[in-house]
């Protein structure tokens, strides 16, 4: 990430600490993690406790989200303070990356619900545009695009761009999820004409093998997207409070690219 704001420099720094203990893991042939690994295990997890979570607290981030990363922290605590095995030590990093994008969600929510002025160029925003690039480049290019529009401060209007964040997500949805492949799992409701982002991303995810409880946090934020930006879209507002509406509207988006960045994330498989 690249922001002036401290909880987020920690919080980037700190993912780079982890990024180079997995590969460090990865790249030995042993079974039992060696006291060398060990020790940078455990300067991992100081520097979490020391630095990331209290400039976490000045967001501050959602409570759980807090405490679930704790947990695994602690894990791998313990884990470093005796001999284990290489696959447990995978398997515990494993489980933040996977937690990695929403808890950059709740990061930008609170940045922007709380008028920082952080603009986010994450390291997540970084692989999703890589990644999207080799798949869908013009979806890719839309993606910079909403990246571009939130970090112009003179902008007047955000609309477009909610509109842009809900497309780049819906194709690629319909990428790894054709309409004819999901009609054969769902049945539509009344007057519904085609599956919804919700359905279609139920559909990716139960295929890969993700469990009910894994699907949900993706389901539920690619359903907010679709509902929450057609209701943008859809409003109209008094010319008289423009600058509130352009400072609202940009909070909203904001929040909207939070929870796509996570879909996103999890349809792309950046952080396994």
């Amino acid at each position: 990430m690249s922001t002036s704001h401290p909880a987020i420099d920690a919080w980037t720094r700190w993912w780079e600490q982890l990024s180079r203990l997995k590969a460090h893991l990865r790249r030995v042939r042993v079974t039992n993690v060696d006291s060398s690994l060990r020790e940078e295990a455990k300067a991992a997890v100081q520097f979490y406790f020391r630095e990331v979570r209290p400039s976490l607290e000045q967001l501050p981030l959602q409570a759980d989200y807090v405490q679930y990363i704790d947990r695994i922290v602690q894990r791998l605590l313990e884990l470093s303070s005796s001999t284990n095995r290489k696959s447990t030590y995978l398997h515990t990093i494993q489980e933040l990356f996977d937690f990695r994008s929403y808890a950059e969600t709740g990061i930008e929510i609170k940045a922007a619900s709380r008028g920082l002025g952080v603009t986010l160029t994450t390291a997540t925003e970084a692989a999703i545009l890589k990644t999207l690039g080799q798949i869908l480049p013009a979806s890719a290019l839309s993606y910079k695009q909403v990246l571009q529009d939130l970090s112009d401060s003179g902008r007047t209007s955000f609309r477009g761009t909610a509109a842009e964040l809900r497309e780049v997500l819906r194709e690629l949805l319909d990428h790894l999820a054709p309409d004819e492949e999901v009609l054969k799992t769902v049945k539509l409701e009344k007057d519904q004409k085609r599956p919804s982002m919700k359905q279609k991303t139920m559909f990716i995810l139960k295929a890969r093998g993700v469990g009910e409880t894994g699907r949900r946090p993706a389901e539920n934020a690619a359903a907010a997207i679709e509902e929450s930006v057609g209701s943008l879209a859809r409003s109209v507002y008094d010319q008289g409070s423009l600058v509130t509406h352009v400072s609202g509207t940009r909070r909203q988006v904001l929040t909207f690219k939070g929870y796509a960045d996570a879909v996103l994330g999890d349809l792309l498989e950046i952080h396994k």
